[in-house]
């Protein structure tokens, strides 16, 4: 059964800003896990291309594929995390900037084929952790 839970935050820095942090491997470099010694960022942000983190040190990576961008504003890519190696199932992210006041009203809603709603859970707890990262580096 196809579940879906949604991640709303704002990011004090300009939607193109927030764009080239999700979209680029220096960008992503900046925030996500970089607390991870020795985390690599590999990024191919059109549609059709790639994009990959690795942390080694972990055991963990997640990697898909870009579906469609609309630059500054959205993304949609597929999602496979990755534990130990091991690919997990192919799931959807789209991520959706917009103006706001504070810089961006941020969205991320993450959709896959989850028995219960323990995956949406966990990744939400995962968003909210390298979305403080982001926001602290915005």
């Amino acid at each position: 059964m196809i579940r879906s839970m949604t991640v709303d935050r704002v990011v004090p820095a300009e939607p193109a800003r927030v764009w080239a942090a999700f979209t680029t491997e220096v960008g992503l470099a900046g925030w996500w896990w970089a607390h991870l010694p020795g985390t690599t960022y590999r990024v191919d942000a059109r549609v059709g291309g790639e994009y990959r983190i690795t942390s080694a040190a972990a055991g963990i990576a997640v990697h898909g594929e870009y579906l469609a961008l609309d630059e500054p504003n959205t993304f949609t890519a597929t999602w496979v995390w990755v534990d130990d190696g091991v690919d997990g199932e192919t799931e959807r992210i789209t991520v959706t900037l917009a103006p706001h006041p504070a810089g961006t009203m941020l969205t991320i809603a993450h959709e896959g084929d989850w028995a219960d709603d323990e995956p949406a859970k966990a990744y939400q707890q995962g968003w909210h952790d390298v979305l403080d990262a982001l926001e602290r580096t915005a």
